[in-house]
């Protein structure tokens, strides 16, 4: 009870903040089961004798969570059973879940959502690379092209995001605006991050500079795959 308090109401006198703790959870068990009588123990909020809480849910409760994780699962499912369309359809779902403000709070002092954040930002950042990679494959150039977008709005050093984009760039003759994102994207990786970029990047960088606009881009996204691959 005493981390629940302090959670709750961490600017507040101790005995102020136990009251309306009480208060608090008092609404909320009303809220869950309006028919409880008094004195009757709420089925999903309990305490215990040594103040104890715990919350139990059961299989008639929906959280956006909860769905994150079986969207994702089913979407790595089919992904491991080669059935693309699926696995493109349930990443997209993570994806969409994620883009509606998922876990986000309002008061950026609050901090106890942060490990939560993290882990659904990695399951979004694990699905925006598949969905770019196999619509890249399947030669789904506007799909894949949307969600490399999306990807280096959340991780601008991305290089199979920029990549896509550049091959794109390159595709439709803008032969300028493709080497600009590779000069820009190469002197923030160098001089933010300090690493050298990927074989598949230097070898982009060259058909640019050469002026050479077509490539196999279903090659690439499935070379930068096998490289996910192996370093996963």
């Amino acid at each position: 009870m005493d981390e629940l308090i302090e959670l709750a109401f961490p600017a507040a006198a101790p005995d102020k903040a136990t009251s309306s703790f009480h208060v608090a959870m008092h609404c909320l068990r009303r809220m869950l089961e309006p028919d409880l009588r008094p004195g009757e123990e709420s089925s999903y909020v309990r305490r215990s004798t040594n103040n104890f809480y715990r919350f139990e849910a059961d299989d008639q409760w929906w959280t956006d969570t909860a769905e994150v994780d079986r969207l994702f699962d089913q979407g790595r499912i089919s992904d491991n059973h080669g059935d693309a369309q699926r696995a493109c359809f349930y990443y997209g779902q993570v994806v969409g879940h994620m883009n509606r403000r998922l876990l986000e709070d309002d008061d950026a002092q609050q901090q106890w959502l942060t490990p939560y954040r993290r882990r659904y930002q990695s399951l979004q950042r694990e699905a925006l690379l598949r969905l770019v990679q196999i619509h890249g494959e399947r030669g789904q150039v506007d799909e894949s092209l949307e969600y490399a977008h999306q990807m280096l709005v959340d991780d601008p050093y991305n290089e199979l995001a920029i990549i896509t984009i550049v091959e794109a760039d390159l595709a439709h003759g803008r032969l300028a605006h493709a080497r600009h994102r590779l000069a820009t994207f190469l002197d923030a990786l160098t001089h933010d991050l300090g690493i050298a970029p990927s074989p598949d990047f230097l070898r982009l960088k060259a058909r640019a500079r050469q002026d050479l606009t077509h490539s196999p881009c279903g090659e690439v996204h499935r070379e930068l795959a096998a490289t996910s691959s192996r370093a996963g």
